[in-house]
């Protein structure tokens, strides 16, 4: 573990002793004040924008999800943090999303605030003078899993899949570097690589040991596809990529949600657990004139440290694999704005349960504006819900999402 700190520390060194191409001895303050700078207002994709000269921008965000859900069961875990109101309407999420650059373009930052939960979710500094090399800090969800890091407004169906809360590491506060490389050769890829908490939103290390994260990502063709589900664009020339993720930690918990760090069925909670956990995860998005087709396979191994058996580890396998698909493609008389979606997912614990949970789900999406202005119904039987046999669940969910 030492040597992954050396490394990182020695890459955090290298950026900023170089980043400005000047003597790092040298320190230049200045302040000047331009009376004759004006404030530039507009509207656009990320919505109220506010511009200070070249070098500062402001934008801010409103979004509205509103659902109505209805069930056969009360879900105990898997999905609890998205359906917790059966029978209801109810304000899923309402967010206010600050962000932009100051200083210089490339001195980005990124504010995410949940008025429900009442939660600061994201909170991020990011300096990307460099595309190869850039430089990561603050709060957000690590980009461990694309399903959970892409924004539940811009999912293709009315939330995220059973597999997701068991295997995500969610927001996490640390570090990380990141970059695109080799762009224009057929290896064009991606990386991230980083140091975190690894207690989960909005918490402080409380043993010493991080959370360490790696990812490296293929973009096919030559291109970096746009991190959102949905062909929206009808995309001419197809586009994708195929992701290797592994992490590691060693805490308390055993799974992570928007509500911070818990325990997955069938483990103990209290301040005196102690989990070390290995994760690997591989997974694939294409998309290509309307159709768009993602899939995520987990493996998460996870050893109980204060057992003293011999036997005191467990694994876990999961994923989803979906697929959505514009039909006015291949029959003119569906209207353009409507997509078809399905998706299969499951959860596999055989050291504590005979049963796997299996989650089987059918929708589409009405799109008014893009992924900013929605509607998204979905049908879905889940079974052997929390791992319990014959423990089945029917789910009809309706929402509309809308981001001013």
């Amino acid at each position: 573990m030492f040597k992954k700190y050396l490394i990182l520390t020695l890459f955090v060194f290298v950026f900023i002793t170089n980043s400005n191409g000047q003597d790092s001895t040298r320190v230049v303050v200045k302040s000047e004040v331009k009376t004759t700078e004006k404030v530039k207002a507009s509207y656009g994709g990320k919505g109220f924008q506010f511009d200070y000269g070249e070098n500062n921008r402001m934008q801010l965000e409103l979004r509205i999800q509103s659902r109505y859900l209805h069930q056969s069961i009360e879900p105990k875990f898997g999905s609890s943090s998205e359906d917790t109101n059966d029978k209801s309407f109810n304000l899923q999420r309402v967010r206010l999303k600050i962000g932009g650059y100051g200083f210089k373009p490339y001195i980005k930052y990124y504010l995410e605030y949940d008025f429900p939960s009442n939660n600061l979710l994201n909170t991020v500094v990011t300096i990307s003078k460099y595309k190869a090399l850039q430089l990561k800090l603050g709060q957000w969800k690590i980009k461990y899993n694309t399903e959970r890091y892409i924004s539940s407004g811009k999912q293709e169906l009315v939330d995220r899949s059973i597999s997701n809360r068991y295997f995500t590491l969610d927001r996490q506060i640390g570090v990380m570097l990141l970059g695109d490389i080799f762009d224009g050769t057929l290896v064009n890829s991606s990386y991230n690589i980083g140091l975190f908490n690894g207690n989960g939103i909005n918490t402080q290390n409380d043993d010493g040991n991080f959370l360490f994260f790696a990812r490296y990502q293929l973009n096919l063709w030559n291109r970096k596809i746009k991190m959102s589900f949905s062909d929206l664009d009808i995309t001419k020339k197809p586009e994708g990529f195929i992701a290797l993720a592994y992490t590691n930690n060693e805490s308390r918990f055993t799974s992570f949600s928007s509500s911070g760090g818990g325990q997955l069925p069938g483990y103990n909670d209290g301040n005196d657990q102690n989990y070390k956990i290995n994760q690997y995860n591989f997974e694939v998005m294409f998309k290509y004139n309307g159709f768009t087709i993602t899939s995520e396979n987990h493996i998460k191994d996870i050893k109980d440290m204060n057992d003293i058996k011999l036997d005191n580890s467990s694994q876990l396998i999961g994923g989803y694999v979906m697929a959505g698909y514009f039909l006015n493609q291949i029959a003119s008389f569906v209207p353009e704005p409507l997509e078809i979606i399905a998706r299969y997912a499951h959860v596999n614990n055989k050291t504590l349960y005979s049963n796997n949970i299996n989650e089987y789900i059918v929708g589409a999406n009405w799109f008014f504006s893009g992924h900013k202005n929605k509607l998204t119904f979905d049908l879905s039987y889940v079974e052997n819900q929390d791992f319990i046999g014959s423990n089945n669940n029917v789910r009809f969910r309706l929402q509309w999402d809308v981001s001013f």
